[in-house]
């Protein structure tokens, strides 16, 4: 994966502004942005979040069936039952105690979707976890704070929980209308069973004695919120399969892919550690400086503070993600792709970042207008994928969207500082790059799925 410059000047001469050498030698590596920055008039910057955020793609063909959604929200219900309401201090007098137990039931209730409420089915599964999660967190410590209640009985055991993680982590993907169709509509159901049997199940092993009823609490809300997360992911594996008029083996070409685009990122990795071979260093950050040539730059400007945020983000996820790099065979496929899909992204896009930088952008905007065109510039890129016919194109979509609500939330704040609104522009920029940058990775994918017959 070496550097891609093909779309280095458009951007640079989109965003590069007469600053007098902000990046080049003038100020040096001892001197910051911030010490002396351009001036910037912020008034009107709100505006540019005015166009909507894309909607979160649908992956899943099928849905949550009425019997099934209304099981999960009477699972809600018989959870928060034994809680009195009100809950008085004549209940239960301490205080916060108290006050915790009542927020949980009522953010227990709040995620609870509604029928009306128009949610993709992975969505929609989403908030049913979270409203039994937070329901039981809060009748577990209940239960841990009174004798009315015991909290071992609230939920499954830890035990029972990761065997059935395991059988149904056995029994994925199975079978899909097409290998890109199984990434995107067993990836997350993969991810969900991953990511509870390496953080959310990792050490616990119950409710113990003695503990501290709030932690207490929150263990039993951890198990049954993965246990929601498996009847739904059954659910929904169960409806898409019955759907299928000529199911497909995916998990071979699935694989492939995600080995070929693997194979390109341990390159790529290989460049940046200098050669290192050792599959735990190659996953660890370099450093933004290793995208970097030696020239002085401010080390604060926006442009270079944003290369340094996103190398962490990339390479925090690349630690622990399921990408295929020298020996390692994942054990989901589905979510092997996704997930090396955005690292191969995300590569590219950090590539073209620091072609900018070495270009001499700082990311800072000329005036408000320049930071909504750089916005409805990143709304268009992920818009594109979102409503792409490539089900890998719309999961990418889905993952650059939520990256619009921090710069958003930054400029929707009155009087934003001119700090701010620039971090907000150099955001936009990023999400317009990994938009961009998606298709090579796309098609390097789609001519494994080829190869291999898909």
């Amino acid at each position: 994966m070496t550097r891609r410059l093909t779309r280095r000047e458009a951007l640079s001469a989109a965003g590069a502004l007469a600053l007098g050498g902000c990046l080049d030698g003038d100020r040096g590596r001892d001197r910051g942005f911030w010490d002396d920055p351009p001036s910037l008039d912020t008034a009107g910057a709100s505006a540019a979040v005015e166009a909507p955020v894309p909607d979160r793609p649908r992956l899943v063909s099928v849905s949550i069936d009425s019997g099934a959604s209304a099981a999960f929200a009477d699972r809600v219900d018989r959870l928060l039952d034994p809680i009195p309401d009100p809950l008085t201090a004549e209940r239960l007098p301490n205080g916060a105690i108290r006050e915790q137990i009542a927020a949980g039931r009522d953010d227990a209730r709040d995620a609870v979707p509604t029928p009306r409420e128009s949610l993709t089915p992975l969505a929609r599964a989403e908030r049913f976890a979270t409203a039994r999660g937070r329901a039981a967190t809060a009748v577990g410590t209940w239960g841990a704070v009174t004798t009315e209640g015991d909290p071992r009985g609230v939920t499954e055991r830890v035990g029972t929980v990761r065997n059935r993680i395991g059988e149904m982590r056995d029994d994925l993907p199975g079978t899909a209308s097409s290998p890109l169709a199984g990434a995107a509509v067993y990836g997350p159901i993969e991810r969900w069973l991953d990511v509870a049997s390496r953080r959310d199940l990792v050490g616990s092993t119950g409710v113990a004695d003695g503990a501290d009823p709030l932690r207490t609490g929150e263990a039993v809300g951890d198990v049954e919120r993965v246990q929601s997360q498996i009847e739904a992911g059954r659910h929904l594996r169960d409806r898409y399969r019955e759907s299928l008029s000529e199911p497909r083996a995916v998990g071979a070409p699935l694989r492939a892919a995600a080995e070929r685009v693997g194979a390109a990122i341990g390159d790529r990795l290989r460049e940046l550690h200098g050669d290192e071979n050792d599959p735990i260093g190659l996953r660890g950050s370099p450093g933004m400086d290793a995208f970097l040539d030696d020239r002085p730059i401010a080390r604060d400007a926006p442009s270079v503070s944003l290369l340094s945020r996103v190398t962490h983000r990339t390479f925090e996820d690349l630690r622990f993600d399921p990408v295929p790099v020298g020996d390692y065979t994942p054990d989901h496929p589905a979510t092997a792709l996704t997930r090396t899909a955005l690292a191969g992204v995300r590569l590219r896009a950090l590539d073209d970042l620091a072609g900018l930088i070495e270009d001499g952008e700082t990311l800072f905007p000329e005036d408000a207008d320049a930071v909504g065109d750089a916005r409805e510039d990143a709304v268009r890129s992920v818009d594109r994928l979102v409503t792409s016919a490539n089900p890998l194109a719309r999961w990418l979509g889905g993952r650059f969207r939520t990256l619009f609500a921090e710069p958003d939330d930054a400029l929707e704040a009155s009087s934003p500082e001119a700090r701010r609104v620039a971090e907000a522009f150099a955001a936009y920029r990023w999400i317009e790059l990994v938009g961009d940058e998606a298709d090579p990775v796309l098609a390097s994918v789609g001519d494994a799925v080829e190869s291999r017959g898909g």
